[in-house]
C-alpha cells in the first residue's frame, strides 16, 4: 500500500504542505484548515510534522460512537463519513498523533485522506519531508516513528500548556 512517509529532519518548517493542504480540501488557506500540521520545537529547534498515518490499529475508528470513520480500502486512507460524524471528538483524543482536527464550522471532523491517492503536500514539498512509498501499516520501523511521534507532541504540548 503506497502511504505518506515523514522525514522530519529534512523540514525546513516554510509550512507550504499546510497551505497546499487546506487550498485542496477548503479552497482557502489556512493552517487551522489543513489535514496536515508543521509544529515547531522551540527547545531543539526542530520541525515536527503531524498528520495522519493511517495506523495499522486505528484508535480513531474504534472510538468513533457513530461509525463515521472507516478505512478506505484502496488507499488505505481512514475517512470520514460528513453524514454520521456528530462532532463529539472521540477520534481526536483517541488519535495518538493528534491528526485529527474538529472543524469548528461544520462541528466536523477532519483528517488527512491522501487526497485520493497522490497527496498535493507530498507533490509541493521539494525538500522530502513528505514522500509517498511503498509501506506495510504493522512494520516495526512505522510503529516505532509512530510511537516517538507521539512522545514528542505530547512533550511539546505539555511544554506550551506550562508556559502559557
Amino acid at each position: 500500500m503506497k502511504l505518506i512517509e515523514v522525514y522530519p529532519s529534512n523540514c525546513t518548517g516554510c509550512r507550504c504542505c499546510e497551505m497546499v493542504c487546506s487550498l485542496q480540501h477548503e479552497q482557502e488557506c489556512s493552517t487551522a484548515k489543513s489535514r496536515i500540521k508543521v509544529l515547531r520545537d522551540e527547545e531543539f529547534g526542530n520541525n515536527l510534522v503531524s498528520l495522519c498515518m493511517q495506523c495499522a490499529e486505528a484508535y480513531c475508528i474504534e472510538s468513533c460512537p457513530t461509525e463515521a470513520l472507516r478505512r478506505e480500502e484502496e488507499t488505505g486512507a481512514v475517512l470520514v463519513n460528513n453524514e454520521l460524524c456528530n462532532g463529539c471528538e472521540a477520534c481526536v483524543i483517541a488519535c495518538p498523533l493528534g491528526a485529527i482536527s474538529l472543524d469548528m464550522e461544520k462541528d466536523i471532523v477532519f483528517v488527512c485522506d491522501l487526497c485520493g491517492g497522490y497527496p498535493e503536500c507530498v507533490k509541493i514539498c521539494n525538500m522530502e519531508v513528505l514522500l509517498v512509498n511503498e509501506v506495510d501499516l504493522a512494520s516495526p520501523a512505522r510503529k516505532s516513528f509512530i510511537k516517538e511521534t507521539s512522545k514528542l507532541l505530547s512533550k511539546m504540548q505539555d511544554i506550551s500548556k506550562s508556559s502559557g
